[in-house]
């Protein structure tokens, strides 16, 4: 069988999209950063941009990952905390621009189904999927099914409140989410408040990572207060679910040298260790190209 599916991967400040095959094989891919606020139709004259730069011929269906809450049977995306878009039937539009069948679905979710298909989870039963990227997503499987939940919501780690002390307000409206106090930008508004200054608009944990690998103790003190949140929420969901395996990717995930020994550390010590005596986190296998290989999934599993 010689599939080829169109795979679009919404993130919170790009779009990424290409071609792949039954195999996983990534056959072309290419990307837009889509500066400032996210619009509707600066992500559709960006998908119009993309679709120019690959090789469409043979593509038989698509898939869309979208960065929040998702109506799947709808195509519709439902709404966005960090960039607000809401009820918008991006699949309707998709599917009018290419002229072919479009499935749509979390991204997180797009990224655990990916990892059951063509990574480290092909024998793992139950496991759960977090992405740490410009927000705070996590995913479900559990007797190798998607659980999605009475709404289609399930697993929205990102907003377990983890700090209830002066914590940063969240796109969904609470103060204190995972999300808000671990994710790529809080790591820099971490990192900006034991500096004790203001730090541009744009900084990133990235930055954050250079200058804690060159020694500034206020930036290893931005990465090891996250990690002490993501720990802690991680341990709450672990104990609630007792999966497997925790499989861990997005952006700030490659900065694993820094984020992942105080990560595991508080990960340990806030788990119900007799429970959950075996559980393994691991780094996806599947690396900057795991959103992208989900969203192929989508489209992949549609045609079977």
């Amino acid at each position: 069988m010689n599939t080829k599916v169109l795979a679009a991967d919404i993130g919170g400040s790009k779009l990424m999209m290409g071609c792949v095959d039954i195999n996983g094989k990534i056959l072309d891919k290419t990307k837009i950063n889509l500066e400032g606020s996210i619009t509707r139709q600066k992500l559709m004259d960006a998908a119009f941009e993309c679709s120019k730069q690959l090789d469409l011929k043979e593509v038989c269906a698509v898939g869309v990952n979208i960065p929040g809450l998702a109506d799947v049977k709808k195509g519709l995306w439902v709404h966005a905390p960090y960039s607000g878009i809401s009820d918008f039937p991006v699949a309707d539009e998709f599917s009018k621009m290419f002229g072919l069948p479009v499935v749509i679905e979390n991204d997180v979710n797009a990224c655990a189904l990916a990892e059951k298909r063509f990574g480290l989870c092909k024998n793992i039963n139950d496991y759960i999927w977090v992405t740490i990227s410009n927000g705070i997503g996590g995913s479900v499987v559990l007797n190798r099914q998607l659980h999605s939940g009475y709404a289609g919501n399930a697993g929205e780690i990102g907003h377990f409140i983890v700090e209830e002390n002066g914590g940063f307000v969240c796109g969904c409206g609470n103060t204190g989410c995972l999300e808000a106090q671990a994710a790529g930008p809080a790591i820099a508004k971490l990192y900006g408040l034991y500096a004790g200054k203001q730090i541009p608009s744009d900084m990133r944990s990235k930055q954050v990572g250079d200058l804690a690998r060159a020694g500034d103790s206020r930036a290893l003190a931005a990465f090891e207060k996250a990690g002490y949140y993501i720990g802690k929420a991680l341990s709450y969901a672990v104990n609630f679910v007792n999966p497997e395996a925790v499989v861990l990717g997005g952006g700030v995930v490659m900065d694993e040298d820094l984020l992942m020994p105080p990560l595991e550390r508080n990960f340990r010590r806030f788990l119900f260790e007799k429970a959950n005596k075996d559980v393994k986190i691991m780094k996806t296998a599947l690396g900057y190209d795991a959103a992208l290989l989900g969203a192929a999934t989508l489209a992949l599993n549609r045609l079977q």
